[in-house]
């Protein structure tokens, strides 16, 4: 997750308590991070600290509460301004969806978008939060006023392709894909999104040379381990 850093001129900042150096350990040593931010809180109110927690709770993968913090944080004025505090909304977002709250991180998003209307960054993630409750409607709508506002955004593209398909909007969807891999012919995702276009099209081959495809560049990625199910699925209805 992109990690927002907290105007300190805009903040009331601990004189002990390095944010930097919290934010920077968080990488490497979350649990060591956590406790140097938490110390910090001990003497009051310092939103660095906060959000400095929150991002080493994300690193120990305590998701939830990480996401609650961040939430919190953003919501109050001390998070800096308008910018900033959607900024952190996103990120709340984003951990609620790795916690496995699609719903909460629904809120999050659209406390973002409240605040930044038009925003195709925090549009983009409330689709991908319709798309874990399978609200596909809900997400193309987002994911097309994204596209009018960045219309060569390429995740974008394949995201509402992926909801067309799941709607059986396979014309709109192979659409949307054609025009990501204009974009970008070498984009994984995309590639991965037009195999299982063609295969619900009836295109076996189109569709394994797809799979094919994403394993040969991304064989470690998350699109590679959809490819290998997909080329699985499609050799059991082969041999039927």
């Amino acid at each position: 997750m992109f990690i927002p850093i907290l105007a300190a001129g805009a903040l009331v900042v601990s004189s002990t308590f390095s944010y930097p150096q919290c934010l920077q350990r968080s990488e490497r040593q979350p649990a060591e991070a956590l406790e140097m931010a938490m110390n910090a809180l001990v003497d009051g109110e310092d939103p660095t600290a906060e959000h400095c927690a929150a991002v080493a709770l994300v690193g120990l993968k305590q998701y939830a509460e990480a996401a609650r913090r961040l939430d919190a944080l953003a919501r109050k004025g001390s998070a800096g301004d308008t910018e900033m505090r959607a900024e952190l909304l996103n990120q709340a977002g984003n951990a609620w969806l790795l916690a496995g709250q699609a719903e909460f991180a629904a809120a999050s998003f659209t406390a973002a978008i409240g605040l930044m209307p038009g925003e195709s960054l925090h549009l983009i993630d409330r689709a991908r939060a319709w798309g874990a409750q399978k609200k596909w409607s809900q997400a193309e709508t987002d994911l097309s006023t994204a596209l009018v506002a960045d219309p060569g955004n390429v995740e974008a593209l394949v995201l509402r392709s992926s909801a067309r398909r799941a709607m059986k909007n396979l014309q709109g969807a192979k659409g949307d894909i054609t025009q990501a891999l204009i974009l970008e012919p070498e984009n994984v995702e995309a590639l991965a999104e037009r195999g299982l276009i063609r295969a619900a099209n009836g295109d076996r081959n189109g569709a394994r040379q797809d799979f094919l495809k994403v394993l040969e560049k991304a064989p470690n990625g998350p699109a590679a381990a959809s490819a290998r199910r997909e080329i699985e699925r499609l050799e059991v209805k082969k041999s039927r």
